[in-house]
């Protein structure tokens, strides 16, 4: 849980943001308090830790901002009464943890710590499906119907044939196609295509 530095804490009650602001002090996170989730999306950064307070749609707020924009980031959420059915549920819709209320910087380590590996692995799908995600929205109408067919375990030839375009404009969508997310072969362009329909 090292690679990230910033915690965005976004809570609607600035008496709340200030307290928990300064719970966190000390601790490895810089601490960017936010009002709404509509504060964080015109001013934040992808790229950080969100400490979430659960209250009205901010949760469904902050996933719908994820969706629309391409990117994820671990959400820690926290309620005024800790409850094992609202924190399954929340957590099975996207959040990684749910802190009681209140909370300090030693609540936040521990849980980081404790399931550190876990979260690395589940950061990394996540990011690693969103990533996909914005490289497959950069590639044309054609060059994306090229991948589908890879993916189908078509050949150059057979996708010329169902496009009714050549096999030479096929190798050329293909190119462009590799080059636009990254990579080198049509095996991991399919397995980013796999990766890119994870959802939150």
């Amino acid at each position: 849980m090292k690679r990230y530095k910033t915690i965005s804490l976004i809570d609607a009650d600035f008496r709340r943001r200030a307290e928990h602001s300064k719970a966190l002090a000390g601790s490895r996170f810089h601490i960017e308090p936010y009002e709404s989730v509509a504060e964080f999306r015109h001013q934040g950064r992808a790229d950080t830790l969100i400490l979430l307070h659960d209250e009205g749609t901010a949760l469904e707020d902050i996933l719908r901002d994820m969706r629309e924009r391409d990117y994820w980031a671990p959400v820690l959420g926290y309620g005024q009464v800790l409850d094992p059915v609202r924190c399954s549920q929340v957590i099975l819709r996207g959040l990684v943890g749910y802190l009681p209320n209140p909370f300090d910087r030693y609540d936040i380590e521990a849980l980081l710590d404790g399931a550190g590996e876990q979260l690395t692995k589940l950061i990394d799908l996540r990011f690693g499906a969103a990533d996909a995600r914005q490289k497959i929205k950069t590639l044309t109408k054609r060059e994306a119907q090229v991948l589908e067919r890879l993916q189908a375990g078509l050949t150059n030839r057979e996708i010329a044939d169902s496009l009714e375009i050549s096999p030479r404009t096929v190798e050329i969508h293909r190119a462009n196609m590799l080059r636009k997310m990254d990579t080198k072969s049509a095996l991991m362009a399919i397995r980013m295509s796999v990766q890119a329909s994870i959802t939150e």
